[in-house]
């Protein structure tokens, strides 16, 4: 993939108020990976590594369950971004990602993402603003998908509604 490419990308799935030099930027602040099917991208619990840019593949986002098990979140295909809440809190992952197929990932490491704000960096305070845009409408959208489970406590289950759901919560990126 050509420096032009990634920055398009970087523009176009990332932050799209980028300028192309901002998008430049960021785009050198980047470290190429490649994972194969059924490798572990993320894993819950794990300290934070980034934010992952998903050029080229499919990933499931897996959430541990109360008996040990695993319960599927939603599966994303590129392009997308994985790892975001990683750039802004030093929490631990809060699900695993898992290469459905070879997947091509940009990795924005959080020491890199802190050099470039400790540089007053535009194009990182732009991305944080994205990123806080998403995380606000996925929490309106949980804390709507709650009074809707709550009102309809009494009425049939709704497990395909709520599989709907957090199919939809993890896949968008864009709001």
């Amino acid at each position: 993939m050509t420096a032009g490419q990634v920055r398009d990308m970087i523009r176009s799935v990332l932050c799209k108020g980028l300028t192309v030099e901002q998008a430049d930027q960021i785009g050198r602040a980047l470290i190429p990976l490649k994972m194969n099917a059924g490798d572990p991208v993320l894993r819950e619990g794990d300290n934070p590594s980034g934010l992952f840019l998903l050029m080229k593949g499919t990933v499931d986002i897996l959430k541990q369950t109360h008996d040990g098990g695993t319960q599927s979140l939603g599966t994303v295909e590129a392009p997308t971004v994985l790892g975001e809440m990683s750039l802004i809190t030093d929490r631990p992952h809060s699900a695993t990602v898992v290469s459905v197929t070879d997947c091509d990932f940009f990795l924005l490491t959080r020491l890199q993402f802190q050099r470039l704000i400790a540089g007053e960096s535009i194009a990182a305070y732009k991305l944080i603003a994205t990123i806080a845009e998403v995380l606000a409408v996925r929490l309106t959208r949980l804390d709507q998908k709650v009074v809707e489970l709550f009102a309809a406590r009494e009425a049939s289950s709704p497990v395909e509604e709520l599989a709907e759901f957090k199919q939809k919560l993890f896949s968008e990126w864009s709001f």
